[in-house]
């Protein structure tokens, strides 16, 4: 199996961040409990461009997850419907990625035994390893609650109705994996501003390249550590094993959206289905998946189970 070589990023956020948000009337929630990988890169390239004036269109990055945590897979579940507590078996997803192989219908292999329920993308922080098993919890960013007032310049009031609040997270120290490339080393020098609402938040971000890491591509049951997308617009990046007839996709979808900026115009890219953050995909070719790297989407790895990659990326 083919490894890939990536070099692990320790970030220490210091202060409140918003990434991703949504809007309900005046108030803007977060999201995420963590950085996606389309504002990581971009928060990268904006300092490398500032001090470079050039940009490397061929790098990437991962999301951001806090130390010891990361999205949670079809089978890491909670011990129960309401529960906060996470369970995985080590090797699980080597062991079911081999069930595949052989052939074994489905519906067994999903199978995850009484009480346990799935919740796939999940942001889980590692608590204990015994010798058969991880043991995590979910996890959830302490937020802050600040608010604006649009004014008007004439007047020099508030607009009528134009009182917004902005729920913005504590994230602490995260783990990414990026692209070897000078991007990294112009960073390290550097203080980045990252997050939605920079001018509302004094959020300052410190990188650090904690050490290299190599990480085997995607083959059989892989993890998908961002948004993935086999196959999009009509072409195909990597192909799906099937069992029984149909593709093995284990997780949920989300939606992908950004933006582009040329001299003349900026506006929101389309959007369009992916898979989320945890999905399992059942990897036949891996074919040219990683073209879609630098947008951020179709970051996977081929791992015995979470716990074994979260060895890979820790920092202390």
């Amino acid at each position: 199996m083919s490894e890939v070589k990536f070099v692990l990023l320790k970030l220490t956020v210091n202060g409140y961040v918003m990434t991703l948000a949504r809007r309900v009337k005046g108030y803007y929630y977060s999201l995420t409990d963590y950085i996606p990988s389309t504002q990581l890169r971009g928060a990268l390239l904006s300092e490398y461009y500032y001090q470079k004036g050039k940009i490397d269109p061929q790098f990437f990055a991962s999301p951001a997850y806090p130390v010891e945590a990361a999205p949670s897979h079809y089978f890491s579940p909670a011990e129960g419907r309401k529960s906060k507590k996470y369970l995985e078996e080590k090797g699980v997803l080597k062991r079911k990625s081999e069930e595949l192989e052989k052939g074994k219908p489905l519906k067994e292999v999903l199978q995850l035994g009484s009480g346990k329920k799935p919740k796939v993308g999940t942001i889980i922080r590692r608590e204990e390893t015994t010798p058969s098993e991880y043991k995590y919890s979910s996890f959830s960013a302490e937020s802050f609650v600040s608010m604006h007032v649009a004014i008007d310049k004439r007047l020099g009031s508030s607009y009528h109705g134009m009182l917004f609040a902005y729920e913005y997270k504590k994230l602490g120290v995260l783990w990414a994996l990026a692209k070897p490339s000078e991007v990294i080393d112009v960073a390290k020098s550097s203080t980045l501003k990252l997050g939605r609402g920079k001018s509302r938040s004094n959020a300052e971000v410190r990188v650090e390249a904690v050490r290299e890491v190599d990480l085997p591509e995607p083959q059989g049951l892989s993890y998908c550590l961002s948004q993935c997308v086999p196959s999009l617009f009509g072409k195909t990046f990597l192909s799906v094993g099937k069992v029984e007839g149909n593709s093995v996709i284990i997780g949920e979808t989300s939606v992908y959206s950004g933006w582009f900026t040329n001299d003349s115009m900026s506006g929101q890219k389309p959007s369009f289905k992916t898979l989320s953050e945890g999905t399992l995909v059942y990897v036949k070719e891996k074919g040219e998946y990683d073209k879609l790297l630098p947008a951020g989407l179709n970051f996977m790895v081929s791992v015995g189970d979470l716990g074994t990659l979260l060895d890979k990326v820790r920092v202390q």
